[in-house]
């Protein structure tokens, strides 16, 4: 099980890498901090992705297959998962941009970054040593985890972000086996969609 430890520490190393450099953004440009953390995590996993093996190994396919079934998946797996949560926790506003650029890093940036991290890199490495649902549920642990820190609320809160993060985690992974990382993305970008839109209708009916 040494590809277990191996993943984990790659996880550790490009998370605590990422973390850093959005760090050092968000002392100057708070608003900033998220483009820079996904950005320094989508390079550095293709850049390990390629010292490696390339995408040939860590990627089980490249295509537009699922694409349909990602958007369904996301969207109403995140559905579900906003409008269980009576009082859902939110993304720490003071790092969080506005407008156009929320969106930008919601739909595009956030699942490219995070989806190449998790699926790509952690995922892809132990699929490529056999393992199946292990790797899936591997990932998605990984991929949840940081939403704690990510979020403000309660503890119940929290929990609940880090579970439907696990969720969608897992569906994604599925995907990623099935028909490589553009579906995988995908989901991940109608999922926060969803999450928006449900967010946006709470606020508007607490005012």
């Amino acid at each position: 099980m040494i590809e277990f430890a191996v993943a984990f520490a790659l996880w550790l190393l490009i998370l605590s890498a990422s973390g850093a450099v959005a760090t050092l953004v968000a002392g100057r440009w708070a608003k900033k901090a998220g483009f820079a953390m996904q950005l320094t995590m989508f390079s550095l996993s293709l850049a390990v992705i390629e010292l490696m093996g390339g995408p040939e190994r860590f990627c089980p396919d490249v295509g537009s297959k699922y694409i349909p079934q990602a958007v369904v998946l996301g969207f109403g797996a995140s559905l579900i998962i906003n409008l269980l949560e009576g009082n859902p926790s939110v993304p720490m506003e003071e790092f969080m941009p506005e407008g156009v650029e929320r969106l930008v890093l919601l739909l595009i940036l956030a699942p490219l970054g995070e989806e190449t991290f998790t699926r790509g890199l952690i995922e892809g490495y132990l699929l490529s040593y056999d393992h199946f649902w292990s790797a899936i549920l591997f990932s998605a642990l990984l991929f949840a985890l940081p939403h704690w820190r990510a979020y403000e609320g309660s503890k119940r809160q929290k929990i609940g972000v880090v579970g439907g993060a696990f969720v969608l985690g897992s569906l994604a992974g599925y995907l990623f086996v099935l028909g490589g990382i553009i579906p995988a993305i995908v989901l991940h970008s109608s999922a926060n969609l969803a999450g928006l839109i449900v967010l946006r209708f709470k606020e508007k009916n607490r005012n």
